[in-house]
């Protein structure tokens, strides 16, 4: 079995070769560690090498050739887990909660911003009479204005809250590097954002919370 995985979320930048991937084992640690670990986010490199990141912040990683990380459904009797990345990946939806008892964990930019990621900026297609924009994030029509000072003027569509038709987000960058060519948005990273090849994980923050997180996926 394996567990749907987090995207690899990062401001760096990420070359176009590099996978993110959707899904991993459940538990992973090195040959040298003295616990095993959840996977958060993984993402393969040319040459099979692989590279996942734990809830707790390890990087475990390794390639079918050289080796390098162990992977398992349910960890031996008697080996420990560490409880940061078990705690994160119930709290998450990653997976159900090991004592039963519901819990939260809510990790930075997976959801859509609340206010788009087009707002006040040139990611707008003009309507006719030169006032109101199509935002080419989500959709939404909404007011152009003059904005900015002396050093950095520009014509730009109003702050707004996203619109149900939120352009999918990049594998790496999310909505935080949108830009657009011929009237289609892309992250400036140069990846054409796709949706999930796997139904997307279960999230806890947006529905009742007395119960333990999984009972309802």
């Amino acid at each position: 079995m394996t567990v749907a995985l987090f995207p690899p979320a990062t401001l760096s930048v990420v070359d176009l070769i590099v996978e993110a991937l959707t899904e991993g084992p459940r538990f992973i640690r090195t040959r040298g560690m003295n616990r095993w670990h959840r996977p958060r986010s993984g993402v393969r490199y040319p040459g099979d090498r692989t590279v996942f990141s734990a809830w707790c912040g390890y990087g475990i990683g390794g390639s079918r050739r050289a080796g390098g990380y162990l992977a398992t459904e349910e960890p031996p009797e008697g080996e420990p887990v560490c409880a940061t990345c078990e705690g994160r990946a119930a709290g998450a939806g990653q997976d159900d909660s090991p004592t039963g008892r519901p819990l939260i964990f809510q990790p930075r930019w997976i959801d859509p911003p609340k206010n788009c990621p087009g707002s006040r900026s040139s990611l707008f297609e003009e309507l006719p009479g030169g006032r109101v924009g199509r935002c080419l994030a989500c959709g939404d029509h909404q007011p152009l204005r003059a904005m900015g000072g002396p050093y950095n003027p520009r014509y730009a569509i109003v702050q707004h809250p996203t619109g149900s038709a939120l352009v999918p987000p990049c594998p790496f960058h999310r909505w935080r590097q949108l830009t657009a060519r011929d009237g289609h948005v892309h992250c400036a990273c140069g990846r054409t954002p796709q949706q999930r090849a796997t139904p997307p994980l279960p999230n806890p923050h947006a529905t009742d919370t007395t119960a333990p997180i999984g009972a309802t996926t």
